[in-house]
């Protein structure tokens, strides 16, 4: 069994809603995870060093410990004043997963600047962003949007859900078990990324080629799905068809690359394998990468579940997995490695389709390391149409 400090995976909790998660997804997983949080709030520290998850408090010189209020422009100063309690939680990390959610102070406000700093240091990032319930009105739906905006403009993969859609898929009527099955649909997802790499089947992913895979994602989908039965295999592909977090499907057939991960037990069968792939081949687009692997666990006997990330990419295609897994990406001649599975270091990101017109929190050049304009509560340095949410022509 792998250390979590022989992968290099982290998984990086920010605000409340996002130290959140990561604490539910780390309990459920029950392994050893790299694992970091970052919070304004002094009281939710606390809470997630008594789960044994190291918290990094942020802004403390300026907050004095009591969050943001709500306030993004507080968050990002915080996270500007301690990003360097950052940088010890990242030797030897290759791909982060970062969850947070979105509309609120310090989730809208730290989010890009800590994107921003894995990208300037080569880390491939994965980002899953809650955003807010209808019912929470415009205003938190506004500052989401401008978070999103910002966050884009330096992420490798990004994955946006919906809480509506979230919370309807768990199909659950009491508020307290829909959470515990909202965190559980996270936590498959989540955990695939390390269950590939520690608990690999028949087929397998190594961590170069899921960091690779990240590199090139651009905007994201995932869905999970889990059946019993003689014909499980069946019920499955039936299941991801009617996927509301992959809006029915949809997400599959507009997909450039998709990433499959099968957790079974001992009796999996290979006619199992053949039947799912084969049906998510046929929705897909004839020149959608796919990449799958297989987890064996015992605590999957009898049943069998399916993870699916749908990325509707533009990257390169991804290099052999022989070559990666025994080379360096400098021995592979025929594919740029800054295409294909580095970031360069301070480097441009690849334009992957998204919005250009998203100005990034610290893309100010030599004026990075000045304090932001601050009138009436709002950032002046963030162009009019971000901080009201105008829409303009592309």
């Amino acid at each position: 069994m792998n250390n979590e400090h022989q992968l290099p995976l982290i998984l990086i909790g920010i605000g409340g809603g996002g130290s959140r998660l990561a604490a539910a997804i780390h309990q459920r997983y029950a392994e050893p995870m790299r694992i970091v949080c970052i919070d304004t709030d002094a009281m939710a520290n606390r809470e997630w060093s008594a789960d044994a998850i190291p918290c990094l408090l942020i802004g403390a010189a300026r907050l004095s410990g009591n969050g943001t209020g709500g306030d993004a422009v507080k968050g990002r100063l915080a996270i500007q004043d301690d990003i360097h309690l950052l940088h010890p939680h990242l030797q030897g990390v290759r791909t982060a997963v970062i969850l947070t959610c979105m509309g609120a102070g310090t989730g809208s406000g730290v989010t890009p600047e800590v994107v921003s700093t894995l990208h300037e240091q080569g880390i491939a990032t994965l980002c899953i962003a809650t955003e807010p319930f209808d019912f929470e009105g415009p205003a938190r739906r506004a500052i989401a949007n401008r978070a999103q905006a910002m966050i884009e403009d330096h992420v490798d993969s990004l994955c946006s859900i919906k809480l509506d859609e979230l919370f309807n898929a768990t199909n659950e009527v009491q508020l307290p078990a829909a959470i515990a099955s909202a965190n559980e649909i996270l936590a498959s997802g989540v955990t695939l990324l390390w269950r590939l790499l520690t608990r690999p089947g028949f087929l397998s992913i190594n961590a170069e080629r899921l960091h690779s895979f990240i590199v090139q994602g651009g905007t994201a989908t995932f869905g999970t799905v889990q059946a019993t039965g003689a014909d499980r295999a069946t019920t499955l592909t039936k299941a991801l068809c009617e996927s509301q977090l992959l809006h029915a499907g949809e997400s599959i057939k507009k997909a450039n690359a998709l990433l499959v991960g099968i957790l079974a037990g001992s009796d999996l069968r290979l006619s199992e394998i053949g039947e799912i792939m084969k049906t998510l081949r046929g929705w897909c687009k004839p020149d959608c990468q796919i990449e799958m692997g297989t987890v064996m666990d015992a605590s999957f006997e009898w049943r069998i579940e399916v993870v699916l990330f749908c990325f509707e990419s533009t990257g390169a295609p991804l290099p052999d997995t022989k070559k990666v897994s025994s080379a360096s990406p400098a021995t592979v001649p025929s594919v740029p490695p800054a295409e294909v599975f580095h970031i360069q270091p301070g480097g441009a990101r690849r334009n992957k389709g998204k919005s250009k017109l998203a100005v990034g929190a610290t893309g100010k050049g030599k004026f990075q390391n000045v304090e932001p304009t601050i009138f009436n509560g709002q950032d002046l340095d963030i162009p009019t149409y971000i901080r009201k949410n105008i829409q303009l022509d592309r």
